[in-house]
C-alpha cells in the first residue's frame, strides 16, 4: 500500500499533552538552554570562586585549597559508588528476573523512518516482511528523500500487499524525525509502535520476545540492546562495538534498580496508550529519543531495557560522520535536561533511585564542563601573578576514579555482552577507556559551545548507512 501523507490533512493531530512542558515553554530554544546552562554550572562554580575568596583566613585551612575542585571529586565519588550500586544489583537481577508476561500479544505497528537511505531501506524492509508476528503491520516513511528512497518504498509495497505501507512525506513537511514518526502515528492503529532504523536487522523471535516487557501496565516502552554490525571495518567502528557493550551494561543496570532507562531509537517498543499520554514525539528536540524518554519517566511511566533481544546497526565509518553525530546527541541529550529541568525536581515526578540515576547521569555532562572552569580560572589567577589555589593531587584522584569506573564498566560490558575472556576484555577496555576519554570530552565541550554561544539550536540530521553488514 502506497499513501501520500498530503492525503491526511484532515486528520486529528495528536493533543499536546501539557504534561510534557514545563514553567519554561514559553521560553524556548536557545536563548533559554543558555541562561538555564550557565545558571546551573557555571553561576554554581562562581559562587563557589567566590565563598572561596571569602573564606576569612584564620579558617582557611579547614578547607581545600580548591574548593571547587574538591567538590567535583565528591561528585566522581557518587558516580563511583552509583558504579557498585548497579553491578551489585545486576548480580542480584540475573538471579532474580522480573517476571514478563509471556502471553502479552498485542498488536505492533514498526515505524521506520528514511531520509535517503536507498543504499538500505530495500534490504531492512524485505527482512521485516518475513518476520511472521501476528497482525504485524509496518510503515515506511519517505521522510522527503531526494535519491531513490521513495521509488524502492514503492516498488516493495506494491507486491507486499496491507502489510506494508509506504508513507511519503511531501518536502514541505516539519522537517525531524519526531515529525514522520508523529505522521505515521495519526493514521496507524497498532497498540504498540515498535521504532526501527532504516538499516536495522532483528530476527524473527524479536518481536514475540521483546514485547512481553510490555505486559506491565506501567510499562510504557521497552529498549533492545543495539550491536554495531560492521566491527570490522575499520578501528573507529570496533570501538564503537566496545562501546555499545559499555551502554548494554549501563542500561541494565539502571533497569535493575528501576532508574532511568533510556530510549535509543532503533530497537525501542512503544506502547500507544503512553504516546498519546505525553503528546506523541516532541518535534522541537533533535534526539527523539532521549526526550521521549525523559518525558515518560517524569509523567510517571517506567522504560525498561531487554538486553537479550538485539537489533544490529552500522557504526560510523569516519571520524566526521563520528563527531557530527554525537554532537548531536550530546546536545539533545543536554537540551531535553534543561526542558524537563523543573519536572525532574519536582518532588513524586521520579523516586528515590531514578533522582540517583538521573544525577549520576548529569555528572557526565557536568564534569568535563566544571573541570574546563576550574583549570581555566587558575590558569587566569596565574597570568594575573596572584597565587593560585589549584590542587593537583585532588585533579589526579579525580582523573584516577573517572579512569576506574570506566574501566570497570567497560570491562564488565565485554564480558557480560561479548563473552570476552579476561585478557581480551581487558585490553578492550584499555583502548576502549582511551577512546572514550578523547572523544567525549571534546564531543561535551563542542556541545556546550553551541548551547552557550550560538543562536541556532542544532538540528536533526540523519546518519549515512553504507549497507554494509559484517
Amino acid at each position: 500500500m502506497i499513501r501520500s501523507l498530503d492525503e491526511n490533512k484532515n486528520t486529528a493531530t495528536i493533543s499536546k499533552n501539557k504534561k510534557r512542558f514545563n514553567i519554561f515553554s514559553f521560553w524556548k530554544g536557545s536563548h533559554r538552554d543558555r541562561s538555564l546552562l550557565f545558571g546551573i554550572i557555571g553561576g554554581i562554580f562562581l559562587l563557589i570562586k567566590v565563598i572561596e575568596k571569602s573564606i576569612p583566613s584564620k579558617f582557611a585551612h579547614k578547607f581545600p585549597s580548591d574548593i571547587s575542585l574538591a567538590l567535583l571529586a565528591v561528585l566522581v565519588l557518587i558516580t563511583v559508588i552509583h558504579g557498585f550500586y548497579i553491578f551489585i544489583a545486576q548480580h542480584h537481577r540475573r538471579r532474580n528476573p522480573r517476571e514478563l508476561k509471556k502471553d502479552y500479544r498485542p498488536s505492533i505497528d514498526i515505524f521506520i523512518s528514511a531520509l535517503n537511505e536507498e543504499a538500505v531501506i530495500g534490504k531492512t524492509l524485505e527482512n521485516l516482511l518475513g518476520l511472521n508476528y501476528p497482525g504485524l503491520k509496518i510503515y515506511a516513511i519517505n521522510d522527503r528523500s531526494t535519491d531513490r528512497t521513495k521509488d524502492i518504498i514503492d516498488q516493495i509495497a506494491v507486491k507486499s500487499g496491507a502489510k506494508l505501507t509506504g508513507l511519503h512525506r511531501p518536502s514541505h513537511a516539519a522537517p525531524g524525525k519526531s515529525a514522520a514518526l508523529n505522521d505515521a502515528l495519526k493514521i496507524s492503529s497498532g497498540e504498540v509502535i515498535c521504532v526501527l532504523d532504516a538499516d536495522a536487522v532483528i530476527d524473527d523471535s524479536f518481536l514475540f520476545n521483546i514485547v512481553s516487557y510490555l505486559g506491565d501496565p506501567q510499562v510504557a516502552a521497552v529498549q533492545a540492546q543495539k550491536v554495531i554490525s560492521n566491527p570490522e571495518v575499520n578501528f573507529l567502528t570496533k570501538c564503537q562495538f566496545h562501546e555499545y557493550a559499555m551502554d548494554a551494561y549501563l542500561q541494565m543496570g539502571r533497569d535493575s534498580i528501576r532508574g532511568t532507562v533510556e530510549l535509543r531509537g532503533n530497537g525501542q517498543l512503544v506502547k500507544r496508550e503512553a504516546l498519546e499520554d505525553v503528546g506523541g514525539w516532541n518535534e522541537e528536540t533533535i534526539t527523539d529519543d532521549l526526550d521521549l524518554s525523559t518525558c515518560l519517566h517524569v509523567n510517571g511511566w517506567d522504560v525498561r531495557f531487554s538486553p537479550e533481544n538485539v537489533v544490529l546497526e552500522e557504526g560510523v565509518p569516519t571520524i566526521s560522520a563520528f563527531v557530527k553525530q554525537r554532537r548531536r546527541w550530546a546536545e539533545g541529550s543536554m537540551r531535553r535536561y534543561l526542558n524537563y529541568f523543573l519536572q525532574l525536581l519536582q518532588p513524586g515526578n521520579l523516586s528515590m533511585a531514578q533522582i540517583f540515576d538521573t544525577f549520576v547521569f548529569l555528572s557526565e555532562f557536568s564534569v568535563p564542563f566544571w573541570l574546563f572552569l576550574d583549570i581555566s580560572y587558575e590558569l587566569v589567577t596565574m597570568v594575573l601573578n596572584k597565587e593560585s589555589s589549584f590542587s593537583f593531587s585532588i585533579f589526579m584522584m579525580i582523573s584516577v576514579m573517572m579512569t576506574l569506573y570506566l574501566f570497570a564498566t567497560q570491562f564488565n560490558g565485554l564480558r557480560i555482552y561479548k563473552n570476552q575472556s579476561v585478557g581480551q576484555a581487558f585490553i578492550n577496555s584499555v583502548v576502549g577507556v582511551t577512546y572514550f576519554l578523547s572523544t567525549w570530552m571534546f564531543v561535551i565541550m563542542l556541545s556546550y559551545r553551541k548551547i552557550l554561544f550560538s543562536r541556532t539550536v542544532g538540528t536533526w540530521t540523519r546518519t549515512a548507512k553504507q549497507g554494509v553488514v559484517s
